[in-house]
């Protein structure tokens, strides 16, 4: 992976904006985690960023010393770091929090398309905001045809303005992660949730089964619904360690079973696990690309150690399901829609605020949970 910025790049990453701020925290804006293997996305997004984040009143620092420490640490994903890297990077820089952007698509075709996701992380590990943005050309068409962005070089300003919606100021002492959008389709994804789910133990999300034909969709969903989980109140644990803990341990997530979760579990810290089967995952800038997203996804979270399930759910939607009034609506961008399910998704959890143990009919299985919605009516189970 390249992480090589350019110097026009870097000179404007080292002090965004016409002065350092004295009275602004400092964040290290990340090099690009580009997905999407578009090299244009590197010279273009990475000034639009800094100066936004400046303009929330941050001080934005990279440089050279951590591009090197990141090659020398051969680091892949720049969204999950490792505790030691992690403080290596915020000593190197005097920052007190790291910002990392995921690309996900970044293509000039008829329809030009944006997929970003944001991450800023304190110097604990935690996510104090957090946010997905996705943008095509036709989002920004206004009555009547007019005034639609058709180059992504006028389009990634905007993509830029709601990635950072939201974004914490600079001066403020504390900040938290940003709430979840509320779900308001009308048709809700077939679920089932047991009593004891709650917010108290760690979430840990294994590599997707895919059986669609758009490898990037694994990560992609796994990032989204991390994103969302946090933001609802989970913890959700670092990928970098669950990685490194199966490494020791010897464990292939391509044929990962009961006994090696149980391995897992403790080292990690916790029993349970969030996996599913992404069934479906149409991308309109993929190559043979539908013109419409859509994603048909099946997630399960397992308590390994009760032997038992505790929350699962279905949901199958393409980009034209959202289509409204004056056929206005319809979502034309994977990152979007992902970020759409992934919200219906967790909008199925009821979550046991009291922490209290209950006793419940054992749950059933997530293939059975899948019967029913081919069954279904379209109102779904909560």
């Amino acid at each position: 992976m390249n992480i090589r910025l350019t110097s026009a790049a870097l000179a404007l990453l080292l002090f965004a904006g016409p002065a350092a701020s004295a009275g602004a925290a400092t964040l290290v804006l990340m090099p690009l985690d580009n997905v999407s293997g578009e090299q244009s996305a590197q010279e273009i997004l990475p000034p639009l960023l800094a100066k936004a984040v400046a303009a929330k009143g941050w001080n934005v620092a990279t440089g050279n010393d951590i591009e090197s420490l990141l090659e020398q640490r051969r680091i892949r994903y720049f969204d999950f770091l490792g505790d030691d890297v992690r403080q290596s990077v915020l000593t190197s820089a005097g920052a007190s929090a790291i910002l990392t952007i995921t690309v996900y698509t970044y293509a000039q075709t008829r329809n030009a398309s944006i997929g970003l996701t944001a991450r800023l992380v304190d110097a604990a590990g935690s996510t104090q905001w957090s946010n997905i943005a996705g943008l095509t050309s036709k989002d920004t068409e206004r009555a009547l045809g007019f005034g639609e962005k058709n180059s992504l070089a006028e389009l990634a300003p905007q993509a830029v303005a709601m990635l950072l919606n939201g974004f914490p100021c600079g001066s403020c002492v504390e900040h938290r992660a940003q709430a979840i959008p509320r779900e308001s389709f009308r048709r809700r994804a077939l679920s089932y949730s047991d009593p004891d789910l709650d917010h108290t133990r760690p979430i840990c999300i294994l590599p997707f089964d895919n059986e669609s034909s758009v490898p990037e969709a694994v990560r992609l969903v796994a990032d989204v619904l991390a994103l969302r989980l946090e933001a609802a109140g989970f913890t959700v644990i670092n990928p970098t360690m669950v990685r490194d803990a199966a490494l020791k341990a010897r464990i292939s997530f391509h044929k990962v079973g009961s006994q090696d979760l149980l391995t897992l579990a403790k080292a990690i810290g916790t029993p349970l696990f969030l996996r599913g089967t992404i069934y479906r995952f149409d991308d309109p800038v993929a190559r043979n690309g539908t013109p419409t997203p859509a994603l048909d996804l099946e997630v399960t979270l397992v308590d390994v150690r009760a032997g038992r399930i505790l929350w699962a759910v279905q949901d199958d939607r393409k980009g034209t399901d959202y289509t409204g009034f004056l056929m206005l609506g319809a979502i034309s961008n994977s990152v979007s829609l992902t970020d759409r399910v992934a919200t219906e998704i967790i909008a199925t959890a009821r979550i046991n605020h009291d922490k209290k143990n209950h006793s419940g009919a054992h749950a059933p299985s997530v293939s059975a949970v899948r019967d029913r919605g081919q069954q279904n009516t379209g109102k779904g189970e909560r």
